[in-house]
């Protein structure tokens, strides 16, 4: 027997070196990230144009460089007006105009504007932004015929310089199958999510034009996890009676981040398209970040609209090898910092109660892998956490499957419990 456990474990220590070798290099990523995110700060806002026209609107960032303002980047607002755009510490300005013959730069008397005079945005690293006029994060402006507001600068886009994408979705059409919903994207969420958020932004995306006469259900992944693993379950919902929503988001980014983020947008589509119930559903992680986006939309919207929550193998006790991690990886993952079981966040999260507003389904699967790392698991969580009291004592409802922490998205038994959930709700 002590033969068996000494070979055992050196063959454990020649697997973590191999790991580690194999992973050095996305530490030595993850850390550029991390340095990245640190002193990186959204600028996002609202553009109206009085003209109301067909034609491109245009918002470009410009940043001091030499005490002399030179064109950033510049993005395409969405068709509420919305752009946002990353930026580093330093200064800025913001100002936009309306392509009205579309050859990508601004002519006289085609509508322009800017924020402010245009007034001076100074990003802080990552703390905050400061104007002339007071700390702000929504810079709203209006373009009105006129002059270009910035004198001596580039006002045109012609040359596609630094094209920027637009960091936030709201309500954007998309379909099961879009390339952006990959694994391999979705994986870059997880290890690289600055880089993630650059190419894919956040936000919620439509599977079907929106449709004022059904309620959405909005799926909300885990880490490293793509909108692509509830095909099967928003397969089983009533086309006549719901619609579903997923939230894109970079898995690897903090978790109060991203339910503040959701909870932003969900606010934006709300006075958008006039909803007023929906459900949310989530997976592993997912469940985290919607509970802690529940709880903000309550804050805010007192009632708000989410009426049920149903989810899937979430951790609600936090991640044990996420506090190894913590402790112990060259870098750390920032959504790491929050799985941990005592973490701050996995404690906030319970400093309300859920069972008297919004009724909770809790699901979980215990068909995991013999491990002397971790206790009884679904294969990737362990039950444990699954079962926390906490989440348990909050819930209406409990049931555990015999699948793992992926096979439950296709069961026959999870989607019978979401529509029963639905149901009972709606």
């Amino acid at each position: 027997m002590t033969y068996i456990l000494q070979t055992y474990f050196r063959i454990t220590a020649v697997v973590i070196v191999i790991c580690l070798l194999l992973f050095g290099c996305m530490f030595k990523e993850l850390k550029k990230e991390i340095q990245e995110e640190k002193i990186s700060w959204h600028l996002y806002g609202r553009v109206e144009n009085t003209a109301q026209a067909e034609s491109h609107v245009y918002v470009l960032l410009y940043v001091q460089v030499d005490g002399e303002m030179q064109l950033e980047s510049f993005v395409l607002p969405d068709d509420t007006g919305t752009y946002a755009f990353l930026a580093t510490p330093g200064t800025y300005a913001v100002a936009g105009f309306e392509d009205m013959n579309n050859n990508q730069r601004h002519d006289p008397g085609e509508p322009a504007g800017a924020w402010g005079s245009p007034d001076n945005i100074v990003v802080a690293g990552g703390a905050e932004i400061k104007t002339s006029e007071r700390n702000l994060r929504d810079l709203d402006f209006e373009l009105t015929p006129g002059r270009f507001p910035l004198d001596n600068v580039i006002s045109s886009v012609e040359n596609n310089v630094k094209m920027a994408s637009m960091l936030v979705k709201l309500g954007e059409l998309s379909s099961w199958d879009d390339p952006a919903f990959s694994q391999e994207n979705a994986t870059t969420g997880f290890w690289k999510p600055m880089t993630f958020l650059k190419q894919h932004g956040v936000g919620i995306y439509f599977m079907a034009p929106y449709d004022p006469k059904k309620i959405p259900i909005l799926f909300v992944h885990g880490a490293a996890g793509t909108p692509q693993s509830w095909k099967t379950l928003a397969a089983s919902l009533d086309p006549k009676r719901y619609q579903p929503w997923v939230y894109y988001y970079p898995s690897g980014m903090r978790l109060d981040a991203l339910s503040t983020a959701l909870n932003r947008i969900v606010n934006h589509l709300q006075k958008e398209y006039g909803f007023q119930r929906m459900g949310v559903v989530a997976h592993s992680m997912g469940g985290l970040v919607s509970r802690s986006f529940i709880f903000k939309h309550l804050l805010e919207e007192g009632q708000g609209t989410v009426e049920v929550f149903v989810s899937y193998s979430t951790p609600w006790g936090g991640v044990g090898a996420a506090a190894k991690g913590v402790e112990k990886a060259p870098e750390v993952i920032p959504s790491w910092r929050d799985v941990e079981p005592k973490s701050e966040f996995i404690k906030n999260i319970y400093a309300e109660h859920l069972h008297s507003r919004i009724p909770h389904y809790l699901l979980f699967g215990f068909r995991g892998d013999c491990s002397l790392f971790m206790a009884n698991n679904d294969g990737s969580v362990e039950v444990s956490s699954e079962l926390d009291v906490r989440a348990q004592d909050d819930a209406v409802f409990v049931r555990g499957m015999n699948e793992d922490h992926m096979s439950i998205l296709e069961s026959e038994k999870a989607a019978e419990y979401l529509n029963m959930a639905l149901e009972a709700a709606f």
